[in-house]
């Protein structure tokens, strides 16, 4: 967190402290609000503090609000999309006392891009099919997460002009989220305020979708239980169509949250929110740099995202969460990580020694996670570069420790509803002692002053026998944390 951080968060709350008094005040005529909301209070105990969510916007040339922002009321794309999610901030998810904030740093311009398939509708549509993603989604997804690379934290949404199926007719959705991800969560929001409901009205209710969007981000079903259609786990079935989880849709009376939902979207994925105690402060992101390394049939291979968290003040630890995009094999696969603590070439050994295909000189420690049974087991071992080889060690789970996260998803359709793993996720945790005892660098500088330089090399077999592999990032490169 750098010495600038501080004074922004108190400008920033000072600047929510006006906004929460006049936020939902009638708007003038044409221009967006919170569909006639009161700023709802928070339904959480006084001595619970406030988190901060930052959204990390993007959005598509095409879309009526991003080519005349004055459409909306505005002076610029910024304003466009920093007002949209202050209102749903404010007019919803103070409930849960969180708070939807704008990105800190220098990496804080949001993306505008082109749309990458103008085959089927106009420019700035995405084609939905069900719930599923697309092609076209998966492709805004990673110009997305390369946008946003040095700013691991928050949420991607990406600001379209309408969905439309495949036939470029226009599609009921409104909004979807890819949800139950702590590196790769993100959503996308329709200008919805220019196009007709499906019952040829037209939409006023835009925050209130994008509100709605969030919560599935951040690990909530339809509270009614929504027959399957997009569900990720989580609170469900709570069969009240007045809450803003609600599978009929975030109308203008759908606007109430309960404890429980707090409880989730509160503690679920941690790290997507802003780091205020600096006990997360120091974050870095790895990209896969868009490269494509899996069959079709066999999407577990592909790393997109490495996240590190450095919590090794006194007996803290290293975390790494490796994301894999897609469906667990029901072949093994190997996920390594590949640490050069001190970022020096001349100390360690070359990685290639221990995984095949690597090129990374200098490694000091390698991390292996063997996932099985469809992403529901793994086992892990440690390896520390020995005079020649890197030697494996046995070690307590206290030491070094691995988790596997899946999600389900529920995909709906007129035969059948069924459900599959998506967002898959493994968290690696690395005690101090660990780094010193088993690392041929000497007393490791745990402040990794010269830098950390790691990659991770996931391996694994396709269903027609070929051997795969990926890497991120695709070259190995220092990073010093934040």
């Amino acid at each position: 967190m750098t010495p600038n951080t501080y004074p922004l968060i108190r400008f920033w709350i000072c600047a929510l402290t006006v906004l929460l008094i006049s936020a939902c005040d009638p708007p003038p005529p044409g221009c967006p609000h919170c569909s006639d909301d009161l700023q709802l209070p928070s339904i959480l105990a006084d001595d619970i503090p406030f988190r901060t969510l930052e959204m990390k916007w993007n959005a598509l040339n095409g879309a009526p609000s991003i080519d005349d922002p004055s459409l909306l009321c505005e002076d610029s794309i910024d304003e466009v999309l920093l007002n949209r999610h202050l209102r749903a901030g404010l007019c919803n998810w103070t409930q849960c006392k969180i708070l939807l904030g704008t990105v800190f740093g220098p990496t804080s311009n949001y993306g505008l891009f082109n749309d990458p398939d103008l085959s089927v509708g106009a420019a700035g549509d995405v084609v939905v099919h069900n719930t599923s993603l697309t092609q076209e989604m998966e492709d805004l997804a990673i110009l997305c997460d390369n946008h946003w690379n040095m700013q691991p934290t928050g949420i991607a949404a990406i600001a379209v002009r309408e969905f439309v199926n495949a036939d470029g007719s226009a599609s009921p959705i409104n909004g979807i989220a890819f949800a139950n991800s702590g590196t790769r969560p993100f959503l996308f929001i329709g200008d919805l305020e220019f196009f007709p409901s499906s019952h040829q009205e037209m939409q006023r209710n835009t925050e209130r979708i994008l509100a709605h969007e969030i919560g599935h981000v951040l690990g909530l079903c339809h509270a009614n239980g929504d027959d399957g259609v997009a569900c990720n786990s989580g609170f469900v079935d709570f069969d009240d169509f007045g809450n803003l989880m609600s599978g009929a849709g975030s109308t203008a009376n759908s606007r109430t949250l309960v404890e429980d939902q707090c409880d989730i979207v509160r503690t679920r994925y941690a790290d997507l929110f802003f780091p205020l105690d600096g006990t997360r402060s120091r974050i870095v992101s790895l990209m896969d740099e868009g490269t494509e390394r899996f069959a079709s049939a066999d999407n577990s291979v592909d790393l997109y995202k490495t996240m590190v968290f450095d919590q090794l003040a006194e007996r803290g630890y290293l975390k790494l969460l490796l994301g894999t995009n897609g469906l667990f094999s029901p072949r093994k696969t190997e996920y390594w990580v590949l640490l050069d603590l001190d970022n020096n070439e001349n100390t360690g050994r070359n990685g290639r020694l221990i995984v095949e295909g690597s090129d990374q000189e200098g490694v000091d420690m390698a991390v292996k996670v063997e996932v099985s049974e469809n992403g529901s087991r793994s086992n892990t071992t440690l390896y520390g570069a020995g005079e020649r080889d890197f030697q494996p060690h046995s070690l307590t789970r206290e030491l070094v420790r691995s988790g596997l996260f899946t999600s389900e998803m529920y995909v709906s359709s007129e035969k059948e509803c069924t459900s599959v793993p998506v967002f898959q996720e493994i968290e690696i945790n690395l005690l101090r002692e660990a780094l010193t005892r088993y690392s041929d660098t000497g007393q490791v500088d745990l402040s990794f002053a010269n830098g950390l330089k790691i990659q991770t090399i996931s391996i694994g077999t396709a269903a027609n026998g070929e051997n795969l592999m990926d890497k991120s990032p695709e070259r190995p490169r220092a990073i010093f944390l934040q």
